[in-house]
């Protein structure tokens, strides 16, 4: 086997206008080592599928997109975009099983304000991790590891967004039945991403998720001390933990900075709000010029050994996690690093949208009371079942 057999093999599958900007904006680089051709891009709506391929410069929109479901476009109703997942869910399948032959893992992105992609993309790892209504899934795919990479929407996006945000993370968190869904859930905050924290421009957001993608995915490719997307899921899933949200900085200086003002300033620039000594797991990802690690300024042991004091300096000293030094072609000093922080109390992101969750929860009540629901609303029991299983899983990872 060579050396390049051992790296992960990853597939992208984007559902919604939101999941397909960010997978555009992923897929518009010139090199994207790991992922190759292993694309689907997924809508209810041909128009926004069309806006996905122009901005990600892909040729073919053939070869690429599958649009799925019985409406042009769902709104914001989730409900209704699992439906239309539901209804196609052999043509999804099918389309991807073609696409993403031999791939290890899947990143499945979405916004989690809309309906399409937050509709859809829970469902729709339930279903290819073994779900009823995915009977003919190809053996290669047994062993695929689902991570999920959703945006919060902006805090002051309307009520139902809010709704939608905090149903859709029950979801990818957790089947209705309480079991795990996704192995991985990467969260990033739309707000907390922008300067001033209202709404503007999606470009700039989704190129620091893109960023991060980008790093996570490189700890699987050629470096000392490798993670693999294997390694991310193990033991976060052991403990229930298995949220995550990226920190990152790029452009650091590896000649001046030690290695632990390097976590800092990661640490600093978290995806979410959140309070780092509340997490449960964490690793970290050093990107550094080959002539650095060459040199020995640079080291896999250095590393290892300054974010474990890293970690004890944040008292989460015991949290699980691991460490990978990976090498990057550039002249420079230059270095890139992702601290990846699991496990924290989600309170502070679920905070700027219970209020708005509450509101669109009685309104939904009060027009079914009045017979002006409409049929795809979700019910009142459908609620209850996904805000007891988050609050559970929240409650497990408070501190």
């Amino acid at each position: 086997m060579s050396r390049a057999d051992t790296f992960t093999r990853w597939g992208v599958i984007s559902s919604g206008e939101g999941g397909g900007r960010i997978a555009a904006e992923l897929l518009a680089r010139e090199d994207n080592p790991g992922i190759d051709d292993r694309i689907a891009l997924l809508n209810t709506n041909r128009a926004d599928i069309l806006n996905t391929i122009e901005r990600a410069s892909l040729e073919d929109t053939s070869e690429y997109t599958t649009v799925f479901g019985s409406k042009r476009g769902v709104g914001n109703n989730f409900i209704a975009g699992e439906q239309c997942a539901r209804e196609d869910i052999d043509l999804i399948v099918g389309d991807i099983q073609e696409r993403m032959t031999g791939a290890d893992a899947f990143m499945h992105m979405t916004t989690l304000g809309g309906g399409t992609g937050n509709g859809s993309i829970p469902y729709l790892i339930e279903q290819l991790s073994g779900g009823a209504d995915a009977s003919n899934l190809r053996p290669w795919m047994d062993s695929v590891v689902h991570v999920a990479l959703a945006a919060w929407p902006y805090y002051d996006e309307p009520a139902q967004r809010q709704f939608n945000a905090v149903m859709g993370l029950s979801r990818l968190l957790m089947k209705r039945n309480g079991e795990q869904n996704a192995d991985m859930v990467l969260l990033a905050s739309n707000s907390h991403l922008n300067d001033d924290g209202t709404q503007g421009s999606y470009d700039a957001v989704n190129d620091r998720i893109v960023a991060a993608i980008d790093l996570f995915i490189s700890a699987g490719r050629e470096a000392r001390g490798v993670i693999d997307v294997e390694d991310y899921v193990a033991q976060p899933s052991n403990i229930g933990a298995y949220h995550f949200t990226p920190a990152v900085a790029t452009g650091l200086n590896g000649r001046m900075l030690e290695y632990e003002l390097m976590f800092d300033r990661a640490a600093e620039q978290t995806f979410v709000p959140m309070d780092v000594t509340t997490s449960r797991a964490a690793y970290a990802v050093v990107r550094a010029p080959e002539q650095l690690i060459e040199s020995g300024d640079i080291t896999e042991t250095g590393v290892q050994s300054a974010f474990g004091e890293w970690k004890r300096d944040n008292d989460i000293g015991g949290a699980v996690g691991m460490t990978t030094l990976t090498p990057k072609q550039t002249r420079g000093n230059d270095v890139d690093v992702l601290v990846l922080l699991g496990g924290f109390d989600l309170n502070p992101l679920l905070d700027h949208s219970r209020d708005a969750f509450e509101t669109h929860k009685q309104n939904v009540e009060a027009a079914r009371q009045l017979g002006n629901a409409p049929d795809d609303s979700i019910s009142e029991a459908h609620v209850a079942d996904l805000s007891e299983n988050l609050e559970r899983y929240v409650s497990i990872n408070a501190r």
